[in-house]
C-alpha cells in the first residue's frame, strides 16, 4: 500500500529534507499535495518536489481524499491547531518540533489522535541517526555499564534569530524549541528514563526575552545526570556528546546536529572502538519510520507522546531559568 503525504509549510528544512525524504520512500509512499499562503510559493514547491496539487489552505488539504498522512512544518505557535484539525479530518500527522508551545495545547493533541485511533509522531529526527542507533543498542546491552554522566553540545552557529523565530507569539521559546528540544528527546530515548528535576540558565536571564542559549543539568528519574548546552551563539561550536558509564564510555564526534559527518568512540577494557557515521540521511530514515508505522499499524518513534513529554521538560527548563530555582517536571 501506497501512502500519499501531505505538507504543511513550505520553509527550507521542509524544502531541503522532509519532501525528499517523502520522495526517497518509492512505492511505499509519494508527495501529493503542499501548503503555502503565498499560491506561486506553493506551486513552485510543488513543481520542485513532484506533488500533483498545490493548496494556500490547510483546509483544502486535509479535504484531499488522496492525502493519508500530514507533515506539519509550520511556525511553533500554529501546530498544534492544525494537528488537531488533521485528526479530525482522519489524517495521520508527522509534526515537526515541538509539537504545541504549551503542555496543555500538546496533552490536547496526542488526546485528539488517541481518541481518532491514527498514528501521531514528533520530529526528533535525532533518534534515527545511525550513531545514535548503534549507541542504543550499546546501551540496551550494557556495554559501558549504568551510565552515571552524559554531556552534550549541540549548535547552530552564532547568529540572530530570523524570521518568525524572532517574533515569541509564533515561536514560543529561542534556542530551546530551535534546538535544544532534540538532545532532551534523544537522552530520554537513549537512557530509556523521564527527567526528575533540571537546574538551567539562559543568555536571556530571568527575563521573557527570546534566548540564543541555554544550559540546562538534567537529573533523570534513574539517577543519571547530564549536563546539555544548546545554542544559536557560539560560532565555532562542537557537536558533541559523551556517555561516562561505570565500564566504559561513549563519545559522539559531530554527531548531535543534522547534516555532518562524524563518528563514535567506545572506550571499554577491552579497548577502543571508532566508527564513522553520517546524520545526512536522518530525516530520511525518520520519514521512512513513520510511514512504516503507518502502514504496519505501529507505534511511531519518536510519537505523540515524546512529543508531550517534551513539553513537559521545556516547561521545566524555561521556569527554572526564569526563577533561577531547580524545578521538578511535573508530568
Amino acid at each position: 500500500m501506497s501512502l500519499g503525504w501531505g505538507i504543511i509549510g513550505t520553509g527550507g528544512f521542509a524544502g531541503n529534507a522532509t519532501a525528499p525524504a517523502i520522495n526517497a520512500l518509492g512505492s511505499e509512499g509519494s508527495l501529493v499535495a503542499v501548503v503555502s499562503r503565498d499560491r506561486g510559493r506553493a506551486e513552485a514547491f510543488a513543481k520542485q518536489h513532484g506533488a500533483r496539487r498545490a493548496y494556500t489552505g490547510y483546509a483544502e488539504l486535509l479535504r484531499d481524499p488522496e492525502v493519508n498522512i500530514v507533515y506539519i512544518s509550520t511556525p511553533n505557535a500554529q501546530h498544534a491547531e492544525q494537528a488537531i484539525a488533521a485528526a479530525r479530518a482522519g489524517r495521520h500527522v508527522l509534526c515537526e518540533k515541538p509539537l504545541a508551545l504549551t503542555v496543555a495545547d500538546a496533552r490536547r493533541v496526542v488526546e485528539a489522535f488517541e481518541a481518532a485511533g491514527l498514528k501521531l509522531g514528533t520530529h526528533f529526527q535525532t533518534r534515527h541517526h545511525t550513531a545514535f542507533v548503534e549507541v542504543k543498542r550499546l546501551l540496551d546491552r550494557r556495554a559501558i555499564g549504568d551510565v552515571t554522566l552524559v554531556q552534550v553540545e549541540a549548535g547552530a552557529g552564532a547568529g540572530p534569530l530570523r524570521s518568525w523565530r524572532a517574533d515569541p507569539a509564533l515561536a514560543g521559546l529561542g534556542s530551546i524549541n530551535n534546538i535544544a528540544v532534540h538532545p532532551y528527546d534523544l537522552l530520554r530515548y537513549l537512557l530509556g528514563s523521564e527527567v526528575r528535576e533540571v537546574m538551567a540558565m539562559t543568555d536571556a536571564g530571568r527575563s521573557a526575552e527570546l534566548e540564543r542559549m541555554v544550559l540546562a543539568l538534567l537529573r533523570f528519574q534513574n539517577g543519571t545526570m547530564a549536563y546539555v548546552n544548546a545554542n544559536q551563539k557560539i560560532a565555532h561550536y562542537q557537536p558533541d556528546i559523551d556517555l561516562y558509564g561505570t565500564e566504559g564510555r561513549i563519545v559522539g564526534i559531530d554527531c548531535t546536529r543534522p547534516f555532518r559527518d562524524g563518528e563514535l568512540r567506545v572506550v571499554t577494557q577491552a579497548g577502543e572502538q571508532i566508527t564513522k557515521h553520517s546524520s545526512r540521511d536522518a530525516v530520511v530514515r525518520s520519514v521512512a519510520a513513520f510511514n512504516d508505522a503507518v502502514r504496519h499499524d505501529r507505534e511511531p518513534n519518536p510519537s505523540g507522546l515524546d512529543g508531550l513529554r517534551n513539553a513537559q521538560l521545556t516547561e521545566a527548563v524555561i521556569r527554572s531559568a526564569r526563577e533561577g530555582r531547580l524545578v521538578e517536571v511535573a508530568y
